[in-house]
């Protein structure tokens, strides 16, 4: 809900005040919990984070998007200005070239700017129309819309949730103790966050399209034989294979589609439509994150379906499909404006082409 909903708010009035009322319901719903005595209020706590969570994840994409530039939070939302394409979008030009000017565009170029800016909504008005969930799903936006959100929804296909939930519980089922499965977890940790910050020099050298697909065909062999090691569990090698390859997959995905999939988001939705279009592709991720949360346990547990380890073949064969899907349907952004991702969707310019394809934007 406050995925879907921030997208209405943020576009009535702006980026910046909506993370303000985020922030609001976020300190009342974590108050909440924090005196909560009963579970009614420490779940009407949960309840009211839900809402800003559901927006900060919109927001931040669809600002990011617009310029990139990060925020310290709340501490730094008086600093932070608001998202220049919205500004210009409301017309309030001067907003624009200050908001310009605090950001990293030199004096002598945001008026310049502003124009270019003014030019690329434009064109966008005159392709969609209006700006509704609607016509994220009409004519050339539809394409943008579903490459825009897949990416979110493989993250969650091929397994990032069963790593993350059952990681720590698996090993101590297979004999670890529980010391040494807090030290793994730890340890997985500090490589997924390795992965992300080994992403920040790869997705612009090496690319969206080939960084995805080459990550995700990595994260189908991990999820493959690593399935396969948990057949014999019992074994201490093979159960050192499995922590390995579990281990290596959470690097290795936040190196690619962990990072690549809100570049993404981000991209290829056009200016007119990003908010909405984020606040879709997070909704999604988070209803089959919700759905997995439920299915999983019962999937994995030893006393139910009890396929432990080898839940993983379930996500290879998820990931199989996805890398299918992505080599086909997913084009390469890397090093292009906002107006030339115009053109090439405008032209229906064929995903495997976007990266040779000769631009006449200037």
């Amino acid at each position: 809900m406050g995925a879907l909903g921030s997208s209405y708010i943020a576009d009535k009035i702006g980026r910046k005040i909506t993370y303000l009322f985020a922030f609001i319901f976020m300190l009342v719903g974590i108050t909440l919990e924090v005196i909560a005595t009963t579970n009614a209020v420490f779940f009407a706590g949960k309840f009211i984070n839900g809402f800003p969570v559901g927006a900060f994840g919109t927001m931040t994409m669809t600002y990011l998007g617009e310029y990139a530039v990060t925020a310290a939070g709340l501490v730094g939302l008086p600093f932070m200005p608001e998202s220049p394409i919205w500004l210009v979008s409301r017309e309030k030009f001067d907003k624009a070239i200050r908001a310009l000017k605090r950001l990293d565009c030199p004096d002598e170029q945001a008026g310049e700017r502003v124009t270019q800016l003014k030019a690329i909504l434009d064109a966008s008005r005159k392709e969609t129309e209006g700006v509704t969930f609607a016509e994220c799903f009409r004519k050339n936006n539809l394409r943008r819309t579903i490459i825009s959100i897949a990416p979110l929804s493989i993250q969650v296909l091929c397994g990032i949730l069963y790593v993350i939930l059952f990681f720590s519980y698996y090993v101590q089922l297979a004999g670890y103790g529980a010391s040494m499965s807090f030290k793994l977890s730890i340890g997985n940790t500090v490589l997924a966050m390795a992965g992300n910050i080994t992403s920040w020099f790869l997705t612009d050298r090496v690319g969206r399209r080939p960084l995805t697909l080459v990550g995700l065909s990595i994260i189908l062999v991990l999820l493959s034989v690593s399935g396969g090691l948990s057949v014999k569990i019992s074994n201490a090698a093979f159960m050192n294979g499995y922590v390995a390859l579990t281990m290596l997959y959470s690097y290795v995905y936040n190196v690619t589609i962990g990072a690549t999939a809100y570049n993404l988001l981000a991209e290829v939705s056009t200016s007119r439509l990003r908010a909405k279009t984020t606040s879709i592709g997070l909704a999604l991720q988070n209803a089959l994150y919700t759905a997995f949360s439920f299915v999983l346990p019962y999937i994995f547990d030893p006393n139910e379906a009890d396929l432990q380890g080898k839940t993983a073949f379930i996500f290879s064969g998820l990931t199989l499909i996805s890398v299918v899907f992505l080599w086909w349907y997913l084009p390469e952004t890397s090093g292009r404006s906002y107006a030339e991702l115009d053109e090439l969707f405008a032209k229906k310019v064929s995903a495997r082409k976007f990266k040779a394809f000769q631009s006449e934007t200037v």
